[in-house]
């Protein structure tokens, strides 16, 4: 996902997204007589490597300046087309070598060191790619009549590869001469969209648009079988191991095996993958399949049955359709809810942590969650830790119903029971009503949910049981309450609901917040209605209230009484406003947020406040003063976002993706971070805009002392070294250079107070030793001086003389030096070391002497 830089948050990884669009490539790799089966997987601009055997993530490669439209690989090579361009990349990390096409490439096969491409425009690029070189060999035009949908190599066809039409047609061409050797008179019928190798010499597996599977002998121009789907074929497999079985897949995720010998149907398996299948392959020599998906899953089959059938292996999935909604459930770990109605637990710091809660499903309990089951889109999700150990810490509110469901993060386990009052299920004047909000208490005993019809309940989260409904009507006097007080329980007990069931605002929910304390409860209306009730009495405290303005989403501060809403004007103009659930009024308002504001986040310190519109914009703002700091740019909205406990990482879902991806707080760790204060409306752009300079203030710079500007150029010159000789301040520790302001003040503080004295000298006849006074007379005795001189004179012994301190030593001329040097540089790493630690201090000099020739002999440094 494209995004622009930012000051204060930097890009640290993506999680939930399995496989992309692009259907993966598989690559078997040597080490001696080991072979190791590798999965690469194009997601958007950069390929992930999988084991084959296990599916965990063993590698990235780098970004890559465009979407990845195809991916072939060899043992030796991987080679990406984004856009007009083709790149091999060195063992899937960094790009080795480029080329440019000149059309988008749709897809790609290689034969041996022969890469193909077909373009868009049904053009054929045959590149030559010896050790990773590109080099182009042949350019054949497409044409209208023949549009290229499928290609295949026939065993043992030497530099020949057949080619499978949009119209239904079948072509041999030769990559060498760059002719049509042969083009089928037989028309299949409807689109051919994939062309597959047997296990049979000269017979080719075609599949079609239309369902169709046929078994083509390209020899003889024969039809051998036929086999049909309901939908369009987008894979086909063939075993290897010795069994005649074929294995086949649609658009629909279904996947049927067939019997080639009795030309019959063993099986289907449906339900598996909910999307098209586009990749199907069987490991050589054993009975075991992997099937990708765009459903964001890889799966491993193994056929180990007696009725030819495979079982699920090993599966390795995210969700299926796009999130809608992010939370942090510890320090690393993240739960995430999407359209697929899957609640899933990711690990920031983990590749391999991903775990799946359950699926949001509308049936009766006990009942089993089949693929036909009716799923509903997540919308809202909560999460609270402190009875995370004990019952269901985890609630999500759905689109268009008025259940709520309930999740356990400790077990990552679905819940027993949902939240639903009995008005929504006995009474026809809710039946298109909605949960509209949705909070927990800090406690973690009771969840609270509001309606599109205006009620507030309150349910047990332990046992899931109604506890209360919140009206705004005047509280009854002690003798009316006394009267009414037995039949009241009477019909709690049996109904589940109260007595007087009225609604506790005229108008939809739009939030509901909980203060720290778990004294008060906050609501917000869509009329501007802002209530704040008494958890202990039931009963409304305070109201505040603003004519003409709607209120929408709200967020509440980690750390304070402060909850973030969001306020709509008659116009529809959005601002957010800052409430101060104490004190009972607004203490910050921001105007400028955006047309229509998606998401928004406090950090946990209270100091930030982020909020995300629709225009693919995040604002920071400095609640304590009141301005904007800063701005993200992404290439899709941000609909929600969380940070964790300690403010290092942030979350972030975007419309229409089904990754989360965590940004890395720059504060915590950069050495230096420009925190300023930008003008409110201020906007970044993509870098292939004109980009226009921006005005900044100092956040901690006085109002009296005006505005510090920094410019773009401003920002080019800190990067920017002057000359190579000279140090770069901003690069080095801040403790390199923080006192050479003070360099003067710190020599004058540095004088000796005394003037320096002479070092007494003992006489030259009696053995000391260097002391800080003067000398010290050494009292070894006679025979530890005899002995240190006789380990001397044996130390001498061994001290050799190598041929290269010979060569320096009858070095008469430069000619000896130079040559000398050439020797020298010929020598390993461990060689020239050893060379120089046995330099005497005769050949040393030399040995410098001859390191100035060498020098002086290179061509001199051009100003």
């Amino acid at each position: 996902m494209k995004r622009v830089q930012s000051e204060l948050f930097a890009p640290y990884r993506f999680m939930g997204v399995v496989t992309g669009d692009v259907a993966p490539s598989l690559r078997t790799t040597f080490v001696g007589k080991k072979s190791t089966l590798s999965v690469l997987c194009p997601i958007d601009n950069v390929i992930v490597q999988y084991n084959g055997m296990k599916l965990r993530a063993i590698g990235m490669s780098e970004p890559l300046n465009d979407k990845v439209t195809t991916v072939a690989s060899s043992s030796t090579s991987v080679f990406a087309a984004h856009g007009k361009t083709i790149s091999s990349l060195h063992f899937c990390r960094e790009v080795k070598n480029s080329i440019d096409i000149g059309e988008n490439i749709k897809f790609m096969y290689l034969m041996g060191t022969q890469l193909i491409a077909i373009d868009t425009s049904s053009g054929i690029h045959v590149i030559d790619t010896p050790d990773d070189q590109f080099q182009k060999s042949l350019h054949m035009e497409g044409s209208e009549s023949f549009e290229i949908s499928s290609i295949c190599h026939p065993s043992t066809y030497l530099n020949k590869i057949v080619l499978g039409s949009s119209q239904g047609r079948l072509r041999i061409v030769n990559i060498r001469s760059g002719k049509v050797i042969h083009e089928f008179q037989r028309d299949f019928g409807a689109r051919i969209t994939v062309l597959e190798q047997t296990t049979a010499l000269d017979v080719l597996a075609i599949g079609m648009e239309n369902g169709e599977i046929v078994l083509f002998n390209v020899k003889m121009d024969k039809v051998l079988g036929t086999y049909r789907h309901d939908s369009r074929i987008t894979s086909i497999a063939f075993r290897n191991d010795g069994e005649a079985s074929m294995v086949t897949a649609d658009a629909t995720g279904t996947m049927a095996v067939w019997d080639l010998e009795k030309q019959e149907l063993l099986g289907k398996i449906t339900g598996t993958h909910t999307n098209e299948i586009n990749c199907l392959h069987f490991i050589p020599g054993e009975p075991i399949m992997l099937s990708a998906s765009l459903d964001n899953s890889i799966r491993l089959w193994i056929f180990d049955g007696a009725d030819g059938m495979p079982r699920e292996l090993i599966r390795l999935e995210g969700h299926s359709k796009p999130c809608v909604s992010v939370k942090f459930v510890g320090k690393n770990e993240v739960l995430s809810a999407g359209k697929d109605g899957s609640v899933r637990k990711y690990d920031v710091t983990s590749l391999t942590m991903r775990q799946k809660l359950g699926t949001v499903a509308q049936l009766p309990k006990g009942t089993a969650i089949t693929a036909a089951t009716e799923v509903r889109n997540v919308e809202e999700m909560v999460f609270g830790w402190q009875r995370e150990a004990a019952w269901n810490n985890v609630f999500c509110r759905q689109k268009d119903d008025t259940k709520v469901t309930t999740w356990q993060s400790r077990n990552n386990t679905h819940g027993g029971f949902s939240l639903q009052h009995d008005r929504f299920k006995k009474k026809v004047d809710f039946i298109d009503a909605k949960a509209t909000a949705l909070c927990l208490s800090p406690c973690g005993n009771f969840v609270f949910i509001g309606y599109s019809t205006g009620h507030i309940d309150q349910f047990n989260a332990q046992s899931g049981r109604h506890v209360h409904s919140y009206t705004s009507t005047a509280p009854k006097t002690k003798k009316r309450e006394a009267k009414r007080r037995t039949p009241a329980k009477s019909f709690i007990k049996s109904n589940g609901s109260l007595l007087n069931d009225t609604p506790a605002a005229d108008s939809p929910i739009t939030s509901l917040s909980v203060d720290q304390l778990g004294r008060d409860l906050m609501s917000t209306d869509e009329e501007g209605h802002i209530l704040f009730w008494n958890l202990a009495t039931k009963q409304v405290t305070a109201r505040m209230f603003k004519k003409d303005v709607r209120l929408g989403i709200s967020a509440p501060c980690p750390c304070n009484s402060l909850v973030a809403v969001v306020a709509i004007d008659e116009e529809g103009a959005e601002s957010v406003i800052v409430v101060d659930r104490v004190c009972h009024r607004v203490a910050r308002a921001f105007k400028t947020v955006g047309k229509k504001v998606n998401a928004m986040a406090f950090s946990p310190n209270g100091e930030w406040l982020l909020v995300a519109d629709n225009d693919s914009y995040i604002r920071v703002f400095d609640v304590i003063n009141s301005q904007l700091i800063d701005v993200l740019l992404f290439s899709k909205p941000c609909i929600s976002m969380e940070f964790n406990e300690t403010g290092q990482y942030l979350a972030t879902v975007h419309q229409g993706e089904r990754a989360v991806y965590s940004w890395f707080n720059k504060t915590l760790l950069a050495q230096q971070v420009n925190i300023r204060v930008l003008d409110p409306e201020y906007l970044p752009k993509w870098a292939d805009e004109d980009k226009e300079d921006v005005d900044v203030i100092d956040i901690d710079s006085d109002s009296d002392d005006g505005t510090t500007v920094l410019d773009l150029e401003v920002r080019k010159m800190k990067n920017m070294q002057i000359d190579p000789s000279l140090i770069t301040f901003s690069g080095l520790p801040a403790s390199r250079w923080a006192n050479l302001p003070d360099l003067a003040l710190i020599k004058e503080r540095n004088k000796p107070t005394d003037a320096p004295k002479k070092i007494k000298q003992a006489p030259f006849f009696l053995s000391a030793a260097a002391t800080l006074d003067g000398f010290e007379f050494q009292t070894d005795s006679i025979e530890e001086l005899l002995g240190s001189v006789s380990n001397t004179s044996k130390r001498n012994l061994l001290e050799l003389e190598t041929g290269f301190s010979k060569l320096l030593k009858n070095a008469t001329t430069k000619e000896h030096l130079l040559n000398g040097f050439e020797e020298f540089k010929e020598k390993s790493l461990s060689g020239i070391d050893y060379e120089i630690r046995n330099l005497n201090p005769k050949t040393l000099p030399i040995f410098i002497r001859m390191l100035n020739e060498v020098r002086t002999s290179w061509i001199p440094y051009s100003t």
